[in-house]
């Protein structure tokens, strides 16, 4: 008797620390599951927000206005040079003619934003799947254009901008540093377009590693309105 009262006494002992174990795991794998299921909402609601800004800015951004421009190139940008770009809403080379624009209006904003993106880290804000393509892909890069239009904005005394310049500095090679610096004498006509940086045909291997930074802000650089 006591032998069998000692058997049911291990079992519920067994059957109470297993429920204690799947309690504990189901506390810690709830967020990751409801995190999993909110992301493609997140993602369709970063993606509608985007384009729901492109109308709004189009007609003060062909005007000239540098803060519309901005925010229009926010609209487009960007492809992260992983396997979603071929599903993509963005486009990299309309999110740089609009950021151009407003870079060289000395709008430092733009500015930091094309040194990251040069950089090879063109994806920002909440775009969880963006951000996961974009780890896995190979983003073109080009070192010595990303640092010059770092360079460019530290000297506006844009926030993050001297930190990024350094960084993408010390990642550089001697080579690229000394391209930067001839394209920083005339950086208002330095390449700056998507398609000036990466021309077709180009071979851009070598420049297919981005540049280790530090975590960006989750929110966009620059101001949200004008």
């Amino acid at each position: 008797m006591k032998s069998t009262i000692h058997v049911a006494g291990k079992a519920s002992r067994a059957r109470r620390s297993a429920q204690w174990l799947l309690l504990r795991f189901a506390m810690l794998c709830t967020p990751l599951v409801l995190g999993g299921c909110l992301t493609p909402f997140i993602e369709s609601a970063t993606e509608a927000y985007d384009h729901s800004q492109r109308d709004p800015n189009k007609a003060a951004a062909a005007a000239g206005d540098p803060q519309a421009q901005y925010r229009l190139g926010n609209s487009y940008c960007c492809e992260g040079g992983g396997p979603l770009d071929l599903v993509s809403v963005y486009d990299n080379q309309k999110a740089t003619q609009w950021y151009c624009r407003a870079a060289r209006r000395d709008y430092g904003p733009a500015q930091l934003r094309l040194a990251r993106i040069y950089a090879g880290h063109p994806i920002s804000g909440l775009r969880p799947t963006q951000h996961i393509s974009s780890a896995v892909g190979t983003p073109d890069t080009d070192v010595a254009v990303a640092l010059m239009w770092a360079s460019v904005a530290a000297s506006n005394g844009v926030e993050d901008a001297i930190a990024l310049r350094d960084e993408i500095a010390a990642e550089a090679n001697t080579k690229q540093r000394a391209r930067a610096a001839m394209l920083l004498q005339s950086w208002r006509t330095a390449p700056c377009l998507w398609t000036e940086v990466f021309p077709t045909g180009r071979d851009t291997r070598e420049q297919r590693r981005p540049v280790r930074l530090a975590p960006a802000s989750p929110t966009r650089a620059g101001p949200a309105s004008g």
